[in-house]
């Protein structure tokens, strides 16, 4: 007989601090668990079951949703490219990617470190910060409407608060008017260049999505970049504060990366490990197939654990703990297959720079006693509080 759980991960219960243990609870039941919650599902927790149903996209599609609320409420407006599967959501990738590669982006990387010494400007000299609020929620947005979509002032302060809401706020209205807002807001960049000089940036190559030979319809064209926006805002805000909270609770490991900001990489991994920014995504089996004993059914809705994958204790030894020096750090946080994450290398590189900033300009800190530290958590899950205090030189 399958494993059975309660678990729901819209349950402010989950959603708190016992999030990780609730998640290790569903774990322990086995490799595929069936979740009666948010309208019945098959939850994916071992590393090797997620990654084979993450490259199988044939079987298990994401063209039905990747997320799922609670029965009555309507799901978001469908996204792309993550709810398209090849080839259209390959022909995507293939104009967007030279865009996101590493070499691409290397031209950047003094323009992020620009953005990263204004943010923190105002936070050196003090006693104490919230860095998720003063900084961390700032940094990617900046980044992503300053360097990389070349926005104006004004189109700045429409756009990047609208996306913060969508990428931190839990009210469904308005997560909801926030994505309408952006949707406006690219459909009006489009226009605005349209008939003008073609200009080879990210919003250039989306808007050569139709020279695909695949045809997307205009809503398509602007959901392309509001998902370039969230994913940029979300994963990059919520690693960064997620490290910071782990410094500040461990003051040795803070001290031996003080001393030697060579290992920034990899904390930044074990970091993304530990405190999946995206622990939970969702496919559809489109055929009857066993997997670990478990038959899934055409139409079943299945949720890859991608948090619950990085603390797989067959895959990674103590799995709880920061270990800097870990030898093989495979870790799902981006997702695997064809819909692994396009904004990795940029993820990547603007929290490096970003972690290595803070440690090399700001004192020694910790949690302040008695603060607690906030997070955001339904799908996409990351700090919303993290209240720092800076100790004498």
């Amino acid at each position: 007989m399958n494993p059975t759980s309660t678990f729901d991960h819209l349950s402010p219960e989950v959603a708190g601090p016992r999030f990780w243990d609730a998640i290790a609870e569903l774990q322990r039941l086995g490799p595929l668990v069936r979740v009666r919650s948010c309208g019945g599902y098959w939850a994916a927790t071992r590393h090797d079951t997620v990654l084979r149903i993450a490259q199988d996209w044939q079987t298990f599609t994401s063209t039905e949703g990747v997320s799922i609320t609670r029965p009555g409420f309507d799901a978001m407006p469908r996204l792309v490219p993550i709810e398209l599967d090849p080839p259209r959501q390959r022909a995507y990738r293939t104009v967007v990617n030279p865009h996101l590669t590493i070499k691409s982006l290397t031209a950047l990387e003094d323009s992020i470190l620009t953005v990263v010494d204004e943010l923190i400007d105002p936070l050196a000299g003090r006693d104490r910060c919230d860095i998720a609020a003063d900084f961390a929620r700032k940094l990617p947005g900046t980044i992503l409407f300053r360097l990389l979509l070349r926005a104006t002032d004004a189109d700045f302060r429409i756009a990047e608060p609208a996306a913060k809401v969508i990428s931190f706020d839990s009210d469904r209205d308005r997560t909801a008017a926030a994505a309408a807002t952006l949707r406006r807001w690219a459909a009006g960049v489009f226009a605005d260049r349209a008939g003008g000089p073609e200009i080879d940036d990210v919003i250039g190559a989306v808007m050569r999505l139709g020279d695909s030979g695949f045809e997307f319809a205009d809503h398509e064209y602007s959901s392309g970049l509001q998902l370039l926006i969230q994913g940029g805002i979300g994963t990059s805000a919520s690693a960064i504060g997620a490290a910071m909270r782990i410094l500040a609770e461990r003051p040795e490991l803070q001290q031996r990366v003080r001393a030697d900001l060579s290992l920034v990489p990899a904390l930044v991994e074990e970091t993304l490990r530990l405190e999946t920014p995206l622990p939970l995504m969702f496919r559809t089996a489109v055929r009857d197939v066993e997997i670990a004993g478990c038959p899934i059914r055409a139409g079943d809705k299945v949720g890859l654990f991608f948090g619950a994958a990085n603390r797989d204790p067959d895959m990674f030894e103590h799995p709880g703990e920061v270990i800097l020096d870990r030898p093989h750090n495979r870790h799902l946080s981006f997702g695997a297959g064809p819909h692994r994450c396009i904004g990795s290398n940029l993820a990547r590189l603007q929290i490096r720079i970003a972690i290595r900033r803070l440690l090399e300009r700001l004192g020694p800190f910790r949690i302040p006693a008695g603060a607690e530290v906030g997070y955001f958590s339904l799908q996409a899950r990351g700090p919303k509080s993290v209240p720092l205090e800076f100790l004498p030189a």
